[in-house]
């Protein structure tokens, strides 16, 4: 890999997978076992955010008191990997259309893949996983990082550079909400925003992204955006 080549980092939910039930059951059992909550928290806007984020704002809705929240927040998210992990098997995760053959043309093409999701780490790459591309990403920005996403956007760039010698500065930022775009301003990178997930096109292009897609169907076309050929 040219180390000063381009560098892709892929949101998951919406971005590159759809099939997320078992994710919200998991937040729904962690919550009821640590916090004895039992509210409907299906309303929630969970697009963008990272998992701790959403659990802060699910228990603030249940009213939990911070004292208790702060004692038991780590082990809450723990049992949310495990229940995560015990029950994917059952979830049909699937892969969005052209997602697959994009993967592995950028490979082809020596594009460093990378991840900046706010899935904590083993929620990320159990999802993939079960999606059947897990294997293109080794690395990323997670959700078990920081609960702030460009936080997880400079971690990814970290990793990146520590894990590969990654010294370039064509690096893209690829997902479905508005948060994606806002997260990858700080650092002057190239943006990607697709409208496979609740967000529709006019939103994106609000939101200042460079590119805005319906979806990653057009694998010549997002090619060229992102390797120039």
């Amino acid at each position: 890999m040219d180390n000063n080549g381009i560098l892709a980092l892929f949101d998951i939910d919406g971005t590159l997978v759809q099939g997320a039930r078992c994710h919200y059951q998991a937040f729904v059992h962690a919550v009821n076992k640590f916090y004895g909550m039992t509210e409907d928290i299906s309303g929630i806007n969970y697009a963008g955010k990272t998992d701790p984020q959403i659990l802060q704002e699910v228990l603030e809705i249940g009213a939990v008191p911070e004292s208790d929240i702060e004692k038991n927040f780590h082990a809450c998210l723990e049992y949310m990997v495990s229940y995560y992990q015990a029950h994917v098997h059952h979830e049909n995760i699937r892969a969005l259309g052209g997602v697959r053959e994009l993967l592995g043309e950028l490979k082809n093409e020596e594009v460093l893949l990378g991840l900046t999701t706010g899935n904590l780490e083993p929620i990320a790459h159990a999802k993939l996983g079960r999606a059947g591309i897990d294997d293109y990403f080794s690395f990323g920005g997670f959700g078990s990082d920081s609960p702030q996403r460009p936080c997880l956007v400079k971690k990814a760039l970290e990793r990146a550079r520590d894990l590969y010698g990654y010294q370039g500065d064509q690096v893209f930022i690829i997902g479905d909400t508005p948060r994606d775009v806002a997260a990858a301003k700080p650092f002057n990178l190239h943006t990607v925003a697709v409208a496979t997930g609740r967000y529709s096109i006019p939103e994106l292009e609000k939101t200042g992204a460079d590119f805005v897609l319906e979806n990653l169907e057009d694998v010549d076309g997002v090619l060229g955006i992102i390797t120039g050929k």
